[in-house]
């Protein structure tokens, strides 16, 4: 990328940023999206921020997809937190599962906010990507969790909670030697 001013020099990093947040804004929608996308290799907090309006303003979901997808691997806080988790109700499948990818970095610090948006009267499809999650960040305090799930759920949404579980059993083995141990004795 060249500065307008002086084709032989190279931009530097500060003005590369301007040029692609000032891109955001351009009417052709792929030069956006790849602006969105570009962006992820840039650290400030004004980056964050031009992102995560993109994610709760944003119409077009190949935008929000890829500003979700350029907060990944971002240091977690819980401003971004917030405006994420919010995404993972939304009837379009890749904003839901481009948010459950940003929220897998928050590890099990993300389950209390999965427990309690799991009870608001959810529609299926949001229902199935937070049992998905919880068996991606859950932890063996999150089995009983999981298994009290079982009791509401409807039957398309099984599968998933059972894949779930076993992804959490498959992380912590000892759980799992314990299990085989116990029907073995049995």
């Amino acid at each position: 990328m060249f500065s307008d001013s002086a084709p032989d020099q190279i931009m530097s990093e500060e003005e590369i940023v301007k040029y692609l947040l000032d891109s955001l804004e351009d009417e052709r929608k792929d030069f956006s999206i790849f602006a969105i996308r570009q962006l992820k290799h840039y650290h400030s907090a004004k980056i964050v921020e031009k992102l995560l309006r993109i994610v709760e303003e944003e119409r077009d979901t190949d935008k929000k997809v890829a500003a979700l997808g350029s907060l990944k691997k971002r240091k977690p806080n819980l401003y971004t937190k917030d405006v994420v988790l919010k995404q993972i109700l939304s009837p379009e499948e890749e904003i839901r599962t481009e948010a459950a990818n940003v929220l897998i970095e928050y590890d099990e610090s993300i389950i209390p906010d999965l427990e309690s948006i799991y009870g608001n009267n959810l529609q299926n499809y949001a229902v199935d990507k937070i049992v998905w999650l919880l068996g991606k960040v859950g932890t063996p305090d999150t089995l009983p969790i999981l298994l009290k799930y079982r009791e509401t759920l409807q039957e398309e949404n099984r599968p998933t909670l059972d894949d779930a579980v076993e992804n959490i059993k498959r992380k912590y083995t000892k759980m799992m030697f314990k299990e085989i141990e116990k029907k073995e004795n049995e």
